[in-house]
């Protein structure tokens, strides 16, 4: 045991250093964004709009002990459960939610998160190239080309990059289970795989599928090992990530279904708009001055994939396969301009629901970044001088692309020439001076790591660097709105920042980006009709109304209209100071109504829904579908009489307010229907005095259940269906995977 453990400190410290290394790139390449004219700034975007207040919820979980299914908070309710983007399962996240947890969530965490992944991205890679025998070098130039590709530079702040990030590990793993196959190896797939899988991004992860699948095949039919234990390895690999996949897959299909892809299009039209024209495409990939700037891979990365190309097969033809990948995803980048993508949106599954062009630029920047791996390993090859064939095409290709297309763009269009010209001149020293091999290749590493940052980042000004907010002013206001955490909700617009339910546990209805592929199509309804005439806010328990500028947009992303300039709609509200305005008559979180009215038109139900208040702001009646007749029979009978004749609505209360499980008291004069102002989903469960009863939809969108007359207690409570055996699945993977890891080795047998 203790010549293991030594033997473990010792391979650690001989890799110790290449974290540290990659991180001081990572740090170099941004080192821009952090701090500007005495101003700190920090990855914009979806990183304080989505992933920062989702860890904020995820350090609060983990501080009070919690493992909410749903979120009462954002978005008016939703199924948190179901989000992959949150990240809970994602064993990379943990580290960070545990530091919120205990010290709390700064706005560095957040940012050092997104770091990490670019760090782990280039370690991973490093970690796969070095795996397959290349020298340190060129494994640093993969590593390198990666992270300072323009495709990752433009998605930095996107956690579409993050199922991505671990491929060159599950290569690696793909390489190790198929050398010597055992059950240990194929649970150290199904890992590798999981971490693509639990990263949190649908598109991130078919990106990574589209990388991680080919290499799989090719190499199985390259290396032909024995079937039995190959057999055997595929089993657990198998077992191990399907439970992981289930548990991501399952619940977010319930959102996929009931949530709002192609809001704004339909068909092809929305994404494929987005093409680009495949010459630019091309041309960018190369020479930054001639193309898509975005599509730069760097013109050192692209000259060696193409020296690895045109030498002699190396390890099994790995290079030629991986450039094969980069330039197919070159293609789909082009989208309609070219055909491929339109014709696998229409016949192969998946595409079609991954249809934005520009994005599968991030799967030519892995493939490539690999291959220029072996290409610079290549150049100590038995036959060198073949990469002056890729020297020649590739010089004169930058040359002619950049006097015939070249634009200025962050730099001379002249400087695209010599970004070529460098790479060319230290590749074409290192082929024919092979005492100077080494110095070229340190040279290499170093072109390819100013190379891509040179041209993207312009002094002083880096893509989306946004100001750091602390949002000083949430409890001042918060403690200004009544009952925001438990009775009432607020819809706020730019004034408490981003998703201030997300991270205060306060009732906000508006959960700031709201428009998301993955929300409740009823929810999203609303929000629309708000922007012709936002009373219709009150009528789904909102009290307060907040409006303030966007702090990007200014005014434009409001659904609301200003309210406090003599619309229409301002006689439902009163201004409460500054950029505070108060709902007269909200409808309240518990209450019974005597009547019902069933929704004729679904196109006009909420217009059902906003003529039931009366004058004086009380409420007599609510809408219900008509499904709610098909789930229970007695609802009709409430249905009857003059809406005149309608008793008055009784207000209730909630007696225990959890994300799960809300209980509620209420006295009810008749039989009637009582409304709990919260979303309802499926999974939601309801009980009446401790018997099962059936859960209604009433107005579109909230929670619902007929009641006798008398005194109640109910009780709702989420419990979506297998989510808990989903969840041991997934346990189950995991302590899998930690005994492979754990489990002792059996020694190997001494070679002759």
């Amino acid at each position: 045991m203790r010549d293991r453990l030594c033997r473990h400190i010792a391979r650690g410290a001989a890799w110790g250093w290449v974290p540290v290394f990659y991180a001081l790139v990572v740090i170099w390449t941004y080192r821009d964004l952090w701090h500007q004219h005495g101003v700190a700034t920090g990855f914009g975007w979806d990183v304080i709009d989505t992933h920062g207040p989702d860890l904020d919820f995820l350090a609060r979980e983990w501080r009070e002990g919690r493992f909410s299914l749903w979120n009462p908070y954002d978005k008016g309710g939703y199924a948190v459960y179901a989000d992959p983007v949150v990240g809970r399962f994602y064993p990379f996240a943990w580290p960070f939610t545990a530091w919120g947890a205990m010290f709390g969530v700064s706005w560095w965490l957040i940012q050092l998160e997104f770091l990490a992944h670019h760090v782990a991205a280039a370690v991973c890679m490093h970690g796969f190239l070095r795996s397959r025998g290349l020298p340190v070098r060129a494994a640093m130039i993969g590593g390198i080309g990666l992270v300072v590709s323009a495709p990752v530079l433009v998605h930095k702040g996107s956690n579409i990059l993050w199922p991505l990030v671990w491929v060159p590990l599950v290569w690696l793993a793909i390489d190790a289970a198929l050398a010597r196959p055992s059950w240990r190896r194929g649970a150290g797939v199904g890992g590798a795989f999981g971490l693509c899988v639990t990263a949190g991004s649908p598109p991130g992860l078919f990106y990574a599928a589209l990388l991680i699948v080919p290499y799989g095949v090719w190499r199985a039919a390259t290396v032909r090992p024995a079937w039995r234990p190959l057999a055997g390895c595929a089993a657990v690999a198998a077992a191990v990530t399907a439970p992981i996949v289930a548990l991501m897959v399952i619940p977010t299909q319930t959102l996929v279904e009931l949530g709002t892809r192609d809001r704004w299009a339909t068909g092809d039209a929305f994404a494929l708009s987005l093409s680009f024209d495949w010459h630019g495409v091309m041309r960018g990939a190369f020479a930054h001055a001639a193309g898509y700037p975005e599509m730069y891979l760097g013109a050192a990365v692209v000259l060696l994939a193409a020296c690895a190309v045109v030498q002699p097969w190396r390890d099994g033809g790995a290079p030629q396969l991986l450039v094969t990948i980069a330039i197919g995803g070159l293609i789909l980048v082009a989208g309609a301009t070219l055909g491929e993508l339109p014709w696998l949106i229409h016949h192969v599954p998946g595409f079609a629901l991954l249809r934005i062009p520009g994005r599968y630029k991030l799967v030519a920047a892995w493939g490539l970044a690999a291959a220029a791996g072996y290409g610079a390993a290549g150049l100590a090859g038995p036959r060198p001088r073949t990469a002056l064939v890729a020297v020649a095409a590739g010089l004169a290709a930058s040359i002619y692309e950049v006097i015939e297309h070249g634009v200025a763009t962050a730099r001379p269009a002249w400087w695209s020439i010599a970004a070529m010209a460098v790479p060319c001149a230290l590749v074409a020293i290192a082929v024919c001076v092979p005492r100077l091999r080494g110095a070229m290749l340190a040279g290499l590493v170093l072109v390819v790591l100013l190379d891509a940052p040179g041209f993207t980042h312009r002094p002083g000004v880096p893509p989306a660097g946004d100001p750091r907010r602390l949002h000083e002013r949430d409890a001042e206001i918060l403690g200004r709105l009544d009952g925001v955490r438990d009775r009432w909700r607020l819809y706020d617009e730019f004034v408490l920042g981003e998703r201030v339910g997300q991270r205060r546990a306060v009732r906000d209805f508006r959960g700031y980006p709201a428009v998301d592929p993955l929300t409740y199509r009823p929810y999203l309804a609303v929000l629309d009709f708000a922007k012709h005439d936002p009373a219709i806010l009150t009528d789904f328990n909102v009290r307060w109304v907040l409006q303030g500028d966007h702090f990007r947009f200014f005014t434009t992303a409001s659904f609301v209209p200003a309210l406090g300039r003599g619309g229409a709609w301002d006689a439902a509200f009163v201004a409460r100071g500054s950029q505070i305005f108060e709902a007269k008559h909200p409808a309240p979180l518990v209450a019974w109504y005597g009547a019902v009215e069933l929704a004729g038109d679904p196109a006009r139900a909420l217009a059902q829904v906003r003529a039931i208040e009366q004058p004086d702001g009380a409420r007599r009646r609510v809408v219900l579908g008509p499904d709610a007749v098909v789930r229970d029979p007695a609802v009709l009978a409430l249905a009857a009489g003059e809406p005149a004749q309608a008793p008055a609505s009784v207000t209730g209360a909630p007696t225990s307010y959890e994300p799960d499980a809300i209980e509620l008291a209420i006295d009810a004069p008749r039989a009637g229907v009582v409304v709990l102002n919260e979303l309802a989903f499926p999974g939601w469960t309801v009980e009446v005095d401790g018997a099962p009863a059936t859960p209604l939809v009433a107005n579109t969108l909230l929670r619902a259940v007929r009641v006798a007359p008398g005194h109640h207690a109910i009780r709702w409570r989420f419990a979506p269906p297998h989510v808990r055996a989903l969840i041991a699945g997934y346990a189950l993977a995991l302590l899998v995977m930690l005994g492979a890891a754990a489990w002792p080795r059996r020694p190997r047998a001494p070679r002759p």
